[in-house]
């Protein structure tokens, strides 16, 4: 399964980096590993400010690209959630602490893929469906 289009009018990849947006992920790269012997089409990375937010992070990624129709074939790291990785064949997405990030450094591993870079979004604008109220209690 191509992370390509399904349908002409979805952008999975967007979705997905939307997902990652939406928990607050930043720092999203995405890499085209379609022209190296490799079996997964791109690399997704992207980056979080601690463990919880990491498997935060990596549990809505796994449930958009369930309700895309994807099935994960293999997660690593999400007990110590300092580098998630999500196998979706054709897509692995993975989720690192920052100095996780720096110290392995695929960016520059693979710096001769081509690279695309999203563009963070605000707390404002991060994820409007993700909210809850408190409510008093009526017991006194």
């Amino acid at each position: 399964m191509s992370i390509e289009n399904k349908s002409p009018d979805v952008d999975v990849l967007q979705l997905i980096v939307d997902a990652v947006h939406q928990r607050h992920g930043y720092d999203v790269l995405a890499l085209d590993m379609s022209e190296f012997p490799l079996t997964m089409d791109n690399f997704l990375l992207a980056s979080a400010d601690n463990r919880v937010q990491s498997r935060a992070i990596a549990d809505h990624v796994e449930r958009t690209a369930r309700g895309l129709g994807w099935k994960l074939h293999h997660k690593e790291g999400y007990d110590d959630g300092s580098w998630i990785l999500l196998d979706f064949i054709d897509l692995v997405v993975h989720v690192f602490l920052p100095d996780v990030r720096k110290y392995y450094n695929i960016e520059s591993l693979w710096s001769d893929a081509p690279m695309k870079k999203f563009e963070d979004r605000s707390a404002e604008e991060t994820d409007e469906e993700f909210t809850f109220e408190i409510a008093p209690s009526d017991q006194g």
